[in-house]
């Protein structure tokens, strides 16, 4: 009988620990399946810091699924849906109404982009405007400042300021920084001011800049107070006229001269000053010299004038 019970006591021992041993006229025991780890789901994880209440942006009554922590989360695993709290330490500021702040918290207009002190040795770049970069490509990528019409592409009156900077080795088009204005009735804007790579050479208006040496190209007309000019050779300055070793062309060379051209000697003719433009420093130059060489000349037909005088006095003496 001990044995009996003592076996029974083995058997129920054993059943509680394996499922695979069978034993004859026994129920078979129930199978058991181990379930598969499903992936994280934002609905089913707590967050147990401190939260705020939201509004889904558009909405009028729906809250938003999202977590609002006040303070900076511990764990990877917070999903934000939209921006709307200032961590600890950070540095920008992106409310769901109100200003922008990127660098400040305390932005002062719509959109604030703030840096710390920048130095000589490097541009201290605050916003990076690009497109993708194209062999033969002409992007520009710019800033609009629109009228807000958007009734009609003909209502539509705006500036931009961009620059094309994707390559262009078809047809090597110099690189530009440009300002352009489309005027409410156009089709297309026009381009009023530009800088290109091209040696810097920088355009006002509709002009031809295809001329090498020129570093200001404008159109119509400059208006100013005051121009001054700065003489780069000092033989572009005809001081040398007045020494006592230049040479005088006698006048009556210089008549036959005039006679045969048209004009002084040295002077630009009007094809010249047509078709090559006007070179102010040298052109005043020029004049100081003809206006030098004006002044020997009467000072010579004085001098003759003296003389021719004198001789006449000492004639009428004579006849007395």
């Amino acid at each position: 009988m001990k044995k009996f019970l003592f076996l029974i006591a083995v058997f129920f021992f054993l059943s509680g620990y394996s499922q695979d041993i069978m034993v004859p006229n026994a129920q078979a025991p129930k199978t058991t399946t181990t379930k598969k780890k499903t992936k994280w789901a934002p609905k089913k994880y707590t967050y147990v810091g401190k939260v705020r209440n939201a509004k889904k942006p558009g909405a009028s009554n729906a809250s938003s699924p999202a977590i609002y922590p006040n303070t900076k989360p511990g764990s990877k695993n917070i999903v934000y849906q939209y921006i709307d709290t200032t961590f600890p330490n950070s540095e920008n500021h992106f409310p769901l109404n109100g200003n922008i702040g990127i660098g400040t918290l305390t932005p002062q207009s719509a959109m604030e982009i703030k840096r710390g002190v920048g130095n000589t040795r490097q541009k201290n770049v605050l916003l990076t405007l690009s497109n993708e970069w194209a062999e033969s490509g002409q992007n520009e990528p710019s800033i609009m400042f629109s009228n807000g019409d958007i009734t009609s592409p003909a209502n539509v009156s705006y500036w931009t300021v961009g620059a094309r900077v994707s390559g262009d080795k078809t047809i090597n088009t110099p690189q530009t920084f440009k300002v352009c204005f489309k005027p409410t009735g156009a089709t297309e804007d026009q381009e009023f001011f530009s800088i290109d790579s091209y040696q810097g050479r920088v355009k006002i208006g509709n002009v031809n800049t295809q001329v090498d040496g020129y570093k200001l190209y404008v159109e119509e007309g400059i208006l100013t107070e005051k121009v001054k000019v700065a003489v780069k050779n000092s033989e572009d300055w005809f001081d040398h006229v007045l020494k006592q070793d230049y040479k005088l062309i006698p006048i009556y060379q210089l008549e036959q001269y005039i006679k045969d051209n048209g004009h002084l000697p040295d002077m630009p003719t009007t094809e010249e000053v047509m078709s090559k433009g006007l070179d102010l420093g040298k052109m005043n130059g020029l004049l100081l010299k003809k206006v030098e060489e004006l002044t020997l000349y009467m000072i010579e037909m004085k001098k003759e004038l003296d003389e021719t005088k004198k001789e006449l006095d000492e004639t009428k003496l004579k006849l007395k």
